[in-house]
């Protein structure tokens, strides 16, 4: 089960971040539990990831370091992303051993072999274009990785083997209070997900969402009709959230939807369209109508909840290639070129793995 929190971010523009981004990798892996063996792996690849970054010239570089949770396994999710040159060849680049120091791109087959999971996606500058501060061009790259803890005896649940997510919050810049959150959770038989907006940004609007998510926590097994209303009754003395549920059940092919507020929820790769609704309101303030919809849910669907934080202008197509990889790639893609500065962001993606 994930909840309300922030990833780590370090940006990483000179040699002296490299050890700072190594170390807090460190402290994270140990602290989750990992092996001193696991722990070391884990430094490697942040030493790969930052070199790239650093010895490359990256633009805006920086490592997102999260804790990640599926099902009934937890890990560490590392994210090294900048919005230039980007990888000309990253099939080659990707390839263990390769060592030219000379090419953006070494040591990434490293970070696959140590890593459990791994994607990346690179676009390189188009002619007459650049890499603008909003970087709307999707120019640079994305590399994703994540290490799981051992499993502690229980079988992983069936939609955990069906569906992967990958969520990316953070709070408005300057901050340190995230008014976004989310929340995850894998039963027998589905997944139940949540992206939620806090109204405003700041304490006040993270007390909100936290009680949110703490509705959801104790109440995640009851249809969404009724957690949409204990949750109104539940934040009446908070500013409220706007707040979009998903329980999607992979092999009954099914997806349950209820909406509330501006959290926009898109599917996509769907042979017939889907387009989830959202009623006006704020619930714990001001919500006239729960509804539930449910849509037919198919093995390629990819869904992508996003809240106000994040531009609507947004287009997945626009990349090629993105809609087919992990979904922490596409959360991580999204959070960064459409991330609005003056709000808190969250981007949940979720997608067969």
């Amino acid at each position: 089960m994930d909840v309300a929190s922030s990833h780590i971010a370090i940006d990483i523009c000179e040699w002296a971040h490299m050890a700072k981004a190594r170390r807090r990798a460190a402290e994270l892996a140990t602290k989750l539990g990992f092996t001193e063996q696991a722990v070391g792996e884990v430094s490697i690849v942040m030493v790969e990831l930052t070199e790239n970054l650093v010895a490359h010239g990256a633009v805006r570089g920086r490592i997102l370091l999260s804790v990640v949770e599926q099902g009934d396994r937890k890990g560490l999710q590392i994210i090294s992303e900048d919005s230039g040159p980007g990888i000309a060849d990253v099939s080659w680049a990707i390839q263990d051993g390769h060592s030219k120091k000379t090419t953006l791109g070494i040591g990434l087959g490293a970070v696959k072999r140590l890593m459990d999971e791994f994607d990346i996606i690179s676009q390189t500058e188009r002619k007459g274009t650049t890499a603008k501060a909003d970087n709307k061009q999707g120019i640079g790259t994305v590399v994703g990785a994540r290490k799981w803890l051992p499993a502690q005896g229980a079988e992983t649940t069936k939609p955990a083997a069906t569906m992967s997510f990958g969520i990316m919050s953070r709070p408005v810049q300057g901050e340190t209070a995230n008014g976004d959150g989310y929340f995850l959770k894998y039963d027998k038989d589905a997944v139940l997900v949540a992206t939620i907006d806090g109204l405003g940004h700041g304490p006040d609007a993270e007390a909100a969402t936290r009680e949110a998510t703490a509705t959801l926590a104790d109440e995640s097994s009851k249809p969404l009709d009724v957690i949409l209303a204990s949750m109104h009754k539940r934040l009446r003395k908070t500013r409220g959230v706007a707040v979009s549920l998903a329980r999607i059940r992979p092999v009954d092919g099914t997806m349950d939807y209820a909406g509330v507020g501006n959290v926009v929820t898109r599917v996509y790769n769907s042979p017939q369209p889907v387009r989830p609704v959202n009623f006006n309101g704020i619930v714990g303030a001001n919500l006239r109508q729960i509804r539930v919809y449910q849509y037919p849910w198919h093995a390629q669907n990819v869904l992508i909840m996003t809240s106000d934080g994040i531009s609507e202008k947004y287009d997945p197509d626009s990349y090629p290639g993105l809609l087919g990889k992990h979904p922490m790639i596409i959360s991580s893609v999204l959070l960064r070129d459409f991330g609005r500065e003056n709000d808190d962001a969250t981007v949940a993606v979720g997608a067969k793995p």
